[in-house]
């Protein structure tokens, strides 16, 4: 039972991050038909270049044995995995490998961003699209939880690759923010109908679905916000009017002016007096004869202005 706990606690705190890198995994394992255009875009990010050597270090086994799988299966070579406390890291030193490696990666970045659709039919280039993004996110990308705010995030080590892939993401209406951030570019995307484009893209259904209602609800719950504060400061404008009808009147009567006001001025005055909490409305059917809101709302103006006047003299 308590093992069963700490197994529900571990995929509770489970980031949005992990699960959908955890989604392309498994669906790259389904289908072999763009695997190597998936690792180039998942490898132009992923990989760091040092001196002469590949390094790639993360705390995902997952990530860790696909990249090794990979390498064994595409090139034939095996590469080694060391463990650091919780951090697996790949050092690829075999200057064979580094060489194929860097020819692919050229190759793959030979393609101009705007032409890649020309000579693919409508599938193709979708398939292309979906696995070129979901490469580079698992290489470096990140999303937060869209309960808290919207980021989609892509940290960038070269910018030369920075240019193409944000080339790329304009290119198929997902045009990014760019920042510079401890040595690497990122290229972000805020935008919460842009994410759910990406998410539409690398086919992440589920995960869409969830991103739609909490979307939803967070939208709803923002435009009722505005409805109340709207309502709110329509209420404290018509207290702070009010209270400024009532402390005019009362001036006039506590200065020996009330007589100086027109008798027609005074009979507003005194309703407003008598009915301090009613709207403009119900204080003008209390007139004689009967009022409107806007002929109440002249009247206590010009009293207004009266009483301006007078203490202006």
């Amino acid at each position: 039972m308590k093992q069963d706990t700490q197994s529900e606690t571990k995929a509770v705190a489970k980031t949005v991050s992990a699960q959908l890198k955890e989604y392309i995994l498994e669906k790259f394992l389904e289908d072999d038909s763009y695997q190597h255009l998936f690792f180039l875009s998942f490898a132009s990010v992923g990989l760091k270049k040092q001196q002469d050597q590949l390094r790639y270090a993360t705390y995902s086994e997952k990530l860790i044995n696909f990249l090794e799988a990979t390498i064994e299966r595409k090139y034939n070579v095996e590469i080694p995995i060391i463990r650091h406390k919780e951090m697996y890291v790949a050092t690829i030193k075999d200057k064979h490998l580094v060489e194929r490696l860097n020819l692919d990666l050229e190759q793959f970045f030979l393609h101009n961003p705007a032409n890649i659709s020309e000579k693919l039919n409508p599938d193709e280039y979708f398939s292309t699209v979906r696995w070129i993004l979901s490469g580079l996110f698992l290489g470096c990308g990140s999303l937060s939880d869209p309960n808290e705010h919207y980021n989609l995030e892509f940290a960038i080590p070269k910018r030369s690759t920075s240019l193409w892939y944000g080339l790329f993401l304009a290119e198929i209406g997902l045009e990014p923010g760019r920042v510079l951030h401890q040595g690497s570019e990122i290229l972000y995307i805020k935008e919460s109908d842009k994410i759910s484009d990406f998410l539409r893209y690398i086919a992440a259904d589920k995960l869409l679905l969830e991103f739609e209602q909490i979307r939803v609800k967070k939208e709803m719950r923002n435009h009722v916000n505005r409805i109340v504060n709207c309502d709110n400061a329509n209420a404290q404008r018509i207290a702070n009017s009010v209270t400024r009808q009532i402390n005019n009147i009362n001036w006039l009567k506590e200065n020996d002016k009330w007589s100086e006001l027109p008798h027609d001025l005074q009979k507003i005055a005194n309703l407003r007096l008598e009915y301090p909490t009613y709207s403009l409305k119900d204080l003008g059917e209390q007139a004689e004869p009967p009022l409107g809101k806007s002929g109440i709302n002249y009247r206590l103006k010009k009293i207004e202005k009266f009483v301006e006047k007078l203490k202006k003299s």
